[in-house]
């Protein structure tokens, strides 16, 4: 057997799903409600002039890492609730169809 060989098992794909679930996840959550914190200035904000130049891209910019945040946690949310639970299942189901039974 080569060293570098890798096994993918139906426990390994639960590991990732449970990694994203209790470690991605939070992070990514808390790293969205930053973002929600901070997307409006206390006055005196930018200023007169700052409001136009700095405060027009920061708005911008925050409502991007927004959408990028909530695209991500989508997407984490899926696979850790939908499709890792079909390919850990799927992939036990092939395993326990791949063995071969003896009949007595």
């Amino acid at each position: 057997m080569k060293p570098d060989t890798r096994y993918i098992t139906p426990d390994a794909i639960g590991e990732v799903r449970r990694s994203i679930r209790e470690e991605l996840l939070p992070i990514f959550t808390e790293v969205r409600q930053i973002f929600e914190e901070n997307k409006a200035v206390d006055f005196p904000g930018w200023g007169a002039v700052g409001e136009w130049t700095v405060g027009a891209l920061y708005r911008s910019l925050l409502d991007s890492f927004l959408r990028d945040a909530d695209a991500v946690l989508a997407v984490l949310g899926k696979w850790e609730g939908e499709d890792l639970k079909h390919a850990e299942q799927n992939w036990r189901t092939a395993e326990d169809l791949a063995v071969q039974r003896i009949k007595p």
